[in-house]
């Protein structure tokens, strides 16, 4: 009995010392041959840049939205990820590390007590941008605060900027070039109140005070696969950061693999059957038979479209601007999100699974009907232009637009243009129509 007890205690130590061998730390587990180890979802580092040149100055001074930005995105990058993973740095000439133990919930607060730091007197914004850049890697995102004027020296005020967006191309191509890193990029258009100096592109000698709301940017550029789940994850519009206007996003499609069907009976005008060789049980893809009623002109018909993946805001995807089609003889008239109680249930029937976004209306301009394909375009949102002037030396041409803004923005998107030549649309479909 004494010699079978000591086999059992033996056995009971050899588990027990095994146990300590592998201690269970948590999270998920993959088996790889007898060993069992150990996967962790590599969370991301958020750099958070904030532009504190001279010309930044009249920002800060006050109660502004500006700081009311600051405020609501450090909340919320609290919120969803790591604060030890999050870093404030000030940049005008170099970059300058906040101190560690920086509170963020309370640092739009303070920021006034830190806004002096580092050689203020004059920026570059492709140096900035290349500081940035050279300073993000596959798992960082960076986030830059700054009004994103061009400093340029001359009256060729055409050429100067074409020559700083070229630089500004040159920029993030290298970046691409040098890391392979997929690339995407936000550019989020702020307005806040202003009060101080405004140095226009002809010099601190002819600059002037002003005291109202001019708009800034918040740059975000990251490692796509990371940037779309925090373009999803971050909410990043009205309502959610004070002082937000609009949006614009940059970045590689993750899929074409889209749902899309033509709707048969809801907001038609004409009649059709779905052509059975180019639809299933939860789509149509092509019509024929077509039919126009009593008193109707041309075809009208709808298709319904999931959006859900598509990083654009929803005042893009509902402008028909945006949208090309293959044939002279059809027109988008109408895009809106989908509203149910709209849909005739046999439609819903076979779309509903799919949880369709939006509908796009479309018309013929004649009784002629044929084939066609559509496409919601990836180009430059039509704020950009209305936000730029290239004239800022006085209050009322400066009115409430940036210089230069169409070229710096023109650099970022002509390199996402030739880093991915064949990425010209967000969505494509053909129709067939017999």
């Amino acid at each position: 009995m004494k010699k079978l007890s000591k086999i059992f205690l033996l056995i009971a130590l050899a588990a027990a010392l095994a146990g300590c061998g592998r201690p269970n730390r948590g999270g998920n587990t993959a088996v790889e041959g007898k060993d069992t180890v150990k996967t962790e979802q590599i969370k991301p580092l958020i750099n958070v840049y904030i532009e504190n040149s001279g010309s930044m100055d009249g920002y800060v001074k006050g109660n502004t939205e500006f700081k009311g930005a600051i405020r609501d995105l450090l909340v919320m990058l609290k919120y969803h990820y790591d604060e030890s993973n999050i870093k404030i740095f000030f940049i005008n000439s170099d970059v300058h590390p906040t101190a560690t133990d920086i509170d963020l919930t309370t640092f739009a607060q303070v920021i006034n007590v830190h806004w002096r730091t580092g050689n203020r007197s004059n920026t570059n914004l492709n140096h900035i941008f290349k500081m940035i850049l050279d300073k993000t890697d596959k798992r960082t995102v960076s986030l830059l605060f700054s009004d994103c004027i061009y400093s340029i020296k001359g009256t060729d005020t055409d050429g100067l900027l074409s020559s700083e967006k070229s630089l500004t191309k040159d920029a993030f191509q290298s970046k691409w070039k040098t890391d392979s890193i997929p690339l995407a990029t936000i550019i989020m258009k702020m307005k806040s109140k202003f009060d101080g100096t405004y140095y226009p592109y002809t010099g601190s000698g002819t600059s002037f005070s002003v005291k109202k709301e001019l708009p800034y940017y918040i740059c975000i550029v990251g490692n796509n696969n990371i940037m779309h789940d925090f373009n999803k994850t971050m909410e990043l519009k009205k309502g959610k950061i004070e002082g937000f206007e609009n949006k614009y996003i940059l970045s590689p499609s993750k899929s074409t693999d889209i749902y899309w069907s033509v709707l048969q009976t809801s907001f038609n005008q004409g009649r059709f059957k779905p052509d059975r060789t180019k639809s299933g049980a939860d789509y149509i893809h092509g019509i024929e038979d077509v039919n126009l009623t009593r008193g109707v002109n041309q075809l009208s018909f709808a298709i319904a479209v999931d959006f859900s993946e598509i990083q654009e805001e929803n005042d893009y995807i509902v402008n028909p601007a945006n949208y090309a089609v293959t044939t002279d003889n059809f027109t988008v008239t109408e895009i809106a999100p989908i509203d149910k109680s709209k849909i005739k249930p046999n439609d819903w029937n076979r779309i509903g699974k799919n949880n369709p976004t939006h509908v796009i209306i479309l018309e013929a301009k004649s009784k002629a009907a044929s084939s066609l394909s559509l496409a919601l375009q990836k180009q430059t949102p039509q704020w950009v232009m209305e936000s730029n002037t290239e004239d800022d030396t006085s209050p009322e041409k400066l009115g409430s637009k940036t210089f230069g803004l169409k070229y710096w923005v023109g650099g970022i998107t002509e390199a996402f243009q030739k880093i991915y030549p064949h990425d010209k649309n967000h969505f494509e479909c053909s129709i067939s129509i017999k």
